[in-house]
């Protein structure tokens, strides 16, 4: 009976256990999961996810605010005057000119890629 009733509750709390932070994305409520989405599109350079970390700017949590725009200057090589750490009016209005690139569609295709200067041309 013992071993019945430990069984149970191992079942029990890996059932409630929070999934993988891998398995969340930038709206998931767990903020590990929202954390690795934000640092997944900046190490890959994913240009489809600006959208979706233009309003993390927003935030109430600086660490997701940082991790954002640091996301966001991985992808475009830009930070529009953002600072992750200024007021909520400075952050207000550098949010608001991401808004606007976002809206124009200024980082939806990719860079231009960048002349190799090691080939020779004959």
């Amino acid at each position: 009976m013992r071993s019945i009733l430990v069984i149970f509750c191992l079942t029990w709390l890996c059932a409630c256990s929070a999934p993988p932070a891998s398995e969340g994305g930038f709206d998931s409520d767990n903020p590990a999961s929202q954390l690795y989405a934000i640092t997944r599109a900046g190490q890959t350079r994913d240009r489809s996810a600006v959208p979706e970390l233009v309003p993390l700017l927003d935030s109430d949590d600086p660490a997701v605010r940082m991790m954002s725009i640091e996301a966001l200057e991985c992808i475009t090589g830009q930070r529009l005057g953002y600072n992750p750490y200024g007021t909520w009016s400075e952050r207000r209005e550098a949010t608001e000119q991401w808004q606007e690139a976002v809206r124009k569609g200024q980082f939806v295709s990719p860079p231009s890629p960048i002349p190799n200067t090691d080939e020779r041309t004959e």
